[in-house]
């Protein structure tokens, strides 16, 4: 028997979220109006989950999270607030949310996020009287996010070269992630068919483990494993962010590097990947609308707590004659240039033939560049050797 409590100051918001709750089975709610009271609403063994209701003011939700009754690992916490934003969502990542969910949604959005959770901890209470549990496992394996909050970049034939040049010929155990939920391109590119994608792998979320994960992996001929994104667009939607906080730590397990693939925006999804990932590259390329755009996402980084030594530019198309140096890059942006990838009709050809180009082309410069790149987020062999 779990239970999942639920504090807001509005009795119509708890008693319409505990019926939805109530019909999920060995779920006991409780309903608390007070968050001076929370300290020892926790304290019981069976306290799994406290959902903050939308009523609350947040400073003081934030404080009563911060109580060190309620950081016990045993405790997960959600949070309904009336509207999501970024600001809000990296503050609540950073007080230890397990999840954020508007209540501009349907209460029933609301309640999934909250099963989620709590299906969550007691996978967790029920693996750590057996083994090591997820979150002693996320040391395994790196995990690598490619961003750009601007389409039309490159970030994609990046991520997927990058993932192909990790696997062969560095010889890694490595991941490739589509997170482009709505329109991934990675199938496209690797010349993959997406007969299972991370929406499938979400429909037994209850179940999934590490072993299971694997079923749901699409092996390219490189050796690199892939998480395909969904086919429909409208499938995006069941991948909510405390899902994909868990399916990532999974990847960890099963992988030296996972390459994460985000898509062409700054939303939930992006700063879960961002948050979980060792390193971030921002993909820019010489144009001023680009540079603009770059300077903005990691100025937004900046200030959500994100610091230099994690996110690092990548300059797509590096050799561009366009009048600008790449010395004015690097001082617009306020970043070191730490890869240079140059132009070459060679890539588009290699996408139409889904054939990427550091294996279509291994000897061109923009292939070279590339493996250069791997070879900078390839961490040392032997590092992670009991990865599967």
């Amino acid at each position: 028997m779990g239970a999942i409590i639920i504090v807001d100051r509005e009795p119509s918001f708890a008693s319409k979220l505990e019926g939805l709750l109530c019909r999920e089975p060995g779920v006991e709610v409780r309903q608390s109006t007070s968050l001076g009271k929370l300290a020892d609403e926790v304290a019981t063994p069976d306290a799994h989950v406290v959902v903050f209701g939308p009523s609350l003011p947040l400073d003081a939700v934030l404080e009563a999270a911060d109580m060190p009754a309620v950081r016990s690992h045993a405790t997960a916490l959600v949070l309904v607030v009336p509207k999501v934003t970024t600001e809000l969502l990296r503050r609540a990542m950073r007080a230890g949310f397990a999840d954020v969910v508007g209540a501009d949604g349907t209460f029933g959005e609301v309640a999934s996020a909250v099963v989620d959770v709590h299906n969550e901890v007691m996978r967790r209470r029920t693996a750590s009287g057996e083994h090591a549990g997820v979150e002693g496992a996320n040391g395994r394996g790196k995990v690598v996010t490619v961003f750009s909050t601007k389409g039309g970049v490159g970030k994609s034939v990046i991520a997927s070269n990058l993932g192909v040049a990790l696997a062969d010929p560095l010889g890694m155990n490595a991941i490739l992630l589509d997170l482009d939920l709505q329109f991934g391109d990675i199938g496209i590119m690797l010349g993959l068919k997406p007969e299972r994608t991370i929406y499938d792998a979400v429909q037994v979320y209850d179940r999934l483990d590490a072993a299971m994960l694997k079923g749901y992996l699409t092996t390219h001929k490189s050796g690199l494993r892939t998480l395909l994104a969904p086919i429909r667009p409208e499938e995006a939607e069941a991948i909510t962010t405390s899902r994909l906080s868990h399916i990532i730590a999974l990847l960890r397990e099963l992988a030296d590097v996972v390459v994460i693939d985000t898509p062409a925006a700054f939303d939930e999804t992006v700063l879960t990947a961002v948050d979980k990932s060792d390193e971030v590259f921002a993909v820019a390329t010489m144009d001023v609308a680009s540079i603009k755009n770059t300077r903005i996402s990691l100025q937004k980084l900046r200030q959500l707590g994100y610091n230099d030594e994690l996110v690092k530019l990548v300059l797509n198309r590096a050799d561009s004659k366009v009048w600008l140096e790449l010395s004015e890059v690097e001082h617009a942006v306020d970043s070191e240039i730490v890869a240079r990838i140059p132009s070459d009709r060679l890539v588009p050809r290699s996408v139409n033939k889904g054939t990427p180009v550091v294996t279509d082309a291994p000897k061109s410069a923009v292939a070279r560049s590339l493996l250069e790149m791997a070879r900078l987020v390839a961490p040392p062999k032997g590092a992670n050797a009991d990865v599967a």
